[in-house]
């Protein structure tokens, strides 16, 4: 994988998610592109560069997205490193677990994909923020209410996601020779065999 296609991919999303997206919110919920970025890595790259590419995305993530601080730091806004980083690490070991069974070469795939890795880093955010919230934080790292309200929250908002990126998903089928992924074939989208390291 050309991780400086990958960088520029996590940059465009990212600043898409945060300056963007938020015109797209329907009810509170408002959709976002990282998920099926990630699931279109995963779906494509070695275990290992997928793997890099959730945690790179994750710290970003948890970079861009501070929690409140506690003791002398306390109105102040900390970056917390380590939840969304796991988040998306679960997220995208999913899509390595299934994709055995996925033809990838679709749009509708990596829709499918998106809604899967965004529930898994979903499930696994709202479980490492309520443990750290039991011990460490003022407040819960999803905001207010409680873990299940956010859990359900989180579904609708990836499964509006994962809609609204289907048409990302297809522009992605199209870069895929840009990326030089690993993994390849007719199941993989680039005609050739797997390379080592698949």
């Amino acid at each position: 994988m050309r991780w400086w296609v990958c960088a520029i991919a996590l940059a465009v999303v990212l600043m898409a998610d945060a300056a963007l997206m938020p015109a797209f919110a329907w009810r509170g919920m408002s959709p976002q592109l990282w998920p099926t970025l990630l699931a279109f890595i995963a779906l494509y790259a070695s275990r290992g560069g997928a793997m890099w590419a959730a945690v790179v995305l994750g710290l970003w993530m948890d970079a861009l997205n501070p929690a409140l601080g506690i003791g002398s730091m306390a109105p102040r806004a900390v970056p917390v490193f380590g939840p969304h980083a796991l988040a998306c690490a679960a997220g995208a070991w999913t899509i390595l677990e299934l994709r055995a069974w996925l033809y990838r070469r679709n749009a509708l795939t990596v829709a499918f994909a998106a809604a899967a890795c965004g529930l898994a880093a979903s499930l696994t955010f709202v479980a490492v923020a309520g443990l750290r919230s039991s011990y460490a934080d003022p407040s819960p790292l999803w905001g207010g209410g409680s873990g299940a309200a956010a859990l359900g929250n989180d579904a609708l908002e990836v499964l509006v996601s994962a809609v609204v990126g289907i048409l990302p998903a297809w522009a992605l089928q199209w870069t895929v020779p840009a990326w030089d992924f690993e993994v390849a074939g007719p199941r993989f989208g680039g005609g050739r065999g797997p390379r080592q390291g698949a």
